[in-house]
């Protein structure tokens, strides 16, 4: 593939019915070239992939104003603008020293033992959702009935509140992640005044659930960080709004894998087996497609030329597809592919909820195998949203035996 005009094509082609993976491989086939709508250089080639995530050349915050520049009218940019801000406060599109410090206060809450306990409680709530499904018979979609309530469960552990309190949170945040998920979405009027609305609700909810009622030592350090006069109450619901829409519909792409995979090693392989396995859906999956970044100088890459400010779009699933790292990448091969999969990026951007992350795939994992559980599904109905930008699981129908 080297045709610009074919690029464009793949990346805001309709995946509702496609498999995305298909043309994700076939980006992946030329290490990197321009996008002729947007003027951003997209990065596809595994080496350079790995190379950038961690390059001094770039930033992942923005150099320039995001809505300049896109033709729109003043009034559809005081509509964009509110939950432009809102996002550049987000750990994952910061940098420097405001990242570094919402990172290190972060940690401890995810550090080993946080998380091994966590997980622990977590294959409970696993081992409850799935003897329910079984019981009450009969089909039903694995995302509402397994995935959503499964990934709750994570997150009302993790902050500390009731599953109640936090699916209530949950579908506050739902527009500003569709309004993130989708590419160019400064262009859709409609999504950014569904956006504002979420970001309000959003902002009563984490003031309520999380500053307020909130018990776990999440909680205690948002709560330090709302009253901190150099960040404050939108930086505290900045970074709760990352987390919980950071974890629901990733979490949930990754769970989808894993019974689509017949859900992991048999009993008697052991932590080993599971961890090959977790490690393939996440490669072959990987809910983060994009990772975006600034160039902070002018620089030269893959022989394009990129300018200070230009935006560099690092496709993580492209490199996880890319055959010169992993030979026949859209092949199910646990165990037997030796590059290390990209799914939580590099360098001081690694996602610190990636054991969280890794041990909720894993806990799936192992109540599947120790109780002897089975998901059939069809894939007939297997239904994601339409464009590339996210991987967002819309539905599937299974039977849990």
């Amino acid at each position: 593939m080297n045709d610009p005009d074919q690029l464009a094509e793949l990346l805001y082609g309709d995946y509702s019915e496609a498999d995305p993976r298909e043309a994700l491989r076939a980006m992946a086939t030329v290490p990197a070239m321009k996008d002729p709508r947007s003027g951003a250089l997209f990065v596809t080639g595994y080496d350079l992939v790995r190379e950038l995530l961690t390059h001094p050349g770039l930033t992942s915050s923005t150099l320039r104003d995001p809505l300049a520049g896109t033709g729109l009218s003043q009034e559809q940019i005081a509509l964009h603008r509110p939950v432009r801000d809102f996002v550049s406060l987000w750990p994952v599109f910061s940098s420097g020293d405001y990242h570094q410090d919402l990172r290190s206060r972060i940690r401890p809450a995810l550090d080993r033992a946080n998380v091994t306990a966590l997980v622990k409680e977590l294959e409970e709530d696993c081992r409850s959702l799935l003897h329910g499904l079984r019981a009450a018979g009969g089909e039903c979609d694995w995302a509402a009935a397994f995935c959503r309530p499964y990934s709750l469960a994570l997150l009302a552990r993790l902050f500390g509140t009731s599953t109640a309190r936090m699916t209530e949170l949950a579908e506050a945040t739902d527009g500003l992640m569709a309004y993130l998920a989708k590419p160019r979405s400064y262009t859709d009027d409609a999504l950014a005044h569904e956006a504002n609305a979420s970001l309000d609700r959003a902002r009563a909810g984490v003031r309520e659930y999380v500053l307020h009622g909130g018990q776990g030592e999440l909680a205690g350090i948002l709560r330090e960080m709302a009253e901190d006069p150099g960040l404050g109450h939108d930086v505290a619901v900045a970074v709760t709004a990352q987390i919980v829409t950071g974890t629901l519909d990733p979490l949930a792409a990754v769970l989808t894998e894993v019974v689509m995979r017949g859900g992991g090693p048999q009993a008697g392989s052991g932590g080993e087996g599971r961890a090959e396995f977790t490690e393939e859906v996440l490669r072959i999956s990987c809910p983060f497609r994009f990772a975006p970044r600034y160039a902070v100088q002018d620089m030269e890459i893959a022989g394009h030329r990129v300018e200070a400010g230009q935006r560099v779009m690092l496709i993580l699933a492209a490199a996880n597809l890319d055959a010169s790292a992993f030979p026949e990448p859209l092949d199910w091969r646990p165990g037997a592919r030796e590059g290390l999969q990209l799914a939580f990026g590099a360098g001081s951007h690694y996602c610190v909820g990636a054991p969280l992350a890794r041990g909720a795939t894993d806990a799936l994992c192992r109540v599947l195998s120790d109780d002897g559980i089975r998901v059939d599904h069809d894939p007939a109905t297997f239904r994601r949203a339409a464009h590339m930008g996210a991987d967002r699981v819309l539905g599937l129908r299974v039977r849990v035996r």
